[in-house]
C-alpha cells in the first residue's frame, strides 16, 4: 500500500525506519504510554528501534503482522497503522495505529485508517477487521466510527494503563459486507 492522504503517504513500514520512527514514538511517549504501553517501552533507542523493524519485517514475511506508517515530504513519520493477530481461519484481524499529537485533529487518521481497511478487505480478503480503544478515547472512538466499525461491546476492566489502573475498552468491528 503507497497511498496519498493529506499531503502525506502511508506506506508500509521498512527496514530503513528506525530514526524516523524511534523519533515518532519518543516525541509521542507520554501520549502512547497508556495505550501502546509494549511500544513505548520498549522502543527506547534507535538501536532497540531497529531490531524492533527487524521483528515486524520477519512478521510481515510470515503474513502474521503488517505495519503501515504516515510520511510527510521531509521523511518525517507523522503516524503508525499496524495490522495485527491475524487469523487467516476466519478470516479476521485487528487495526491499531496512533498519529502525532501534532496532528491529531485534522482528518488525516480517519483517512489512512480508511485506508488500511480498504487494504484488509481488497489485498488480505479479511471478512471482519476489529480494533479496540479505551472507552475514554474519544478521538480514537470518532476515528473508527467516522471509518465504519461499529460498537459490538464494552471489555469491562480489561486493560491496565501506566497507573496501573484498569480501564474498560470498546470493541469495534466491521464486515467485509458492511462497506
Amino acid at each position: 500500500m503507497n497511498t496519498p492522504i493529506n499531503n502525506l503517504t502511508l506506506r508500509a513500514l521498512s527496514s530503513a525506519d528506525a530514526k524516523p520512527l524511534f523519533d515518532l514514538i519518543d516525541r509521542n511517549r507520554a501520549h502512547l504510554a497508556d495505550y501502546f504501553p509494549q511500544t513505548s517501552a520498549n522502543i527506547t533507542t534507535q538501536e532497540a528501534c531497529a531490531v524492533y523493524l527487524s521483528k515486524k519485517m520477519a512478521e510481515a514475511a510470515e503474513r502474521d503482522c503488517f505495519c503501515f506508517v504516515l510520511e510527510d515530504d521531509s521523511g518525517k513519520l507523522q503516524g503508525y497503522i499496524t495490522i495485527k493477530n491475524i487469523d487467516w481461519t476466519i478470516p479476521k484481524c485487528e487495526l491499531a495505529y496512533f498519529i502525532d499529537k501534532d496532528r491529531q485533529g485534522q482528518g488525516i487518521m480517519s483517512k489512512a485508517l480508511s485506508a488500511a481497511v480498504a487494504h484488509c478487505f481488497n489485498e488480505l480478503h479479511m471478512n471482519k477487521i476489529y480494533l479496540i480503544t479505551s472507552t475514554d478515547n474519544h478521538p480514537s472512538r470518532k476515528i473508527a466510527e467516522k471509518t465504519g466499525f461499529e460498537v459490538e461491546g464494552i471489555l469491562r476492566s480489561n486493560f491496565k494503563i501506566a497507573s496501573g489502573a484498569l480501564v474498560d475498552m470498546v470493541y469495534y468491528g466491521i464486515l467485509r459486507k458492511t462497506i
